[in-house]
């Protein structure tokens, strides 16, 4: 895996954010953004099938999987969104948690792109 990392790996940057709760009765949060932290990554596509197993509940017409080291474990959890080759993808959540795999010491994640 190491050797697939150092001939595949591209930059991405990370932008992680803080959430503020503006107002707790009505639930809403305010999101400040910080400076993004360039990562190295493997970056790959996802199909819309592998996407429609992999990242149940989200139209994804553009999807890709992304493994980058576990020492950007805590970056990748606050991460708001994530910058990939100039467009924004957003990181898979359920409950308000992101979703990802550990295997060794690389993390799994899986990110898609919003089309508004």
């Amino acid at each position: 895996m190491e050797e697939l990392f150092r001939e595949k790996a591209e930059c991405v940057k990370i932008y992680p954010g803080t959430e503020t709760i503006v107002d707790p009765y009505e639930k809403n949060v305010e999101v400040s953004m910080l400076n993004p932290v360039p990562v190295k990554a493997i970056v790959s596509d996802l199909v819309a099938s592998q996407s429609m197993w992999k990242i149940p509940g989200i139209e994804a017409n553009k999807a890709k999987e992304i493994i980058i080291k576990k020492k950007y474990e805590n970056l990748l959890k606050a991460s708001q969104k994530i910058d990939i080759r100039g467009e924004f993808y957003y990181g898979w959540k359920v409950n308000g948690q992101l979703q990802y795999r550990i295997e060794d010491d690389y993390l799994r994640a899986y990110v898609y792109f919003k089309q508004i």
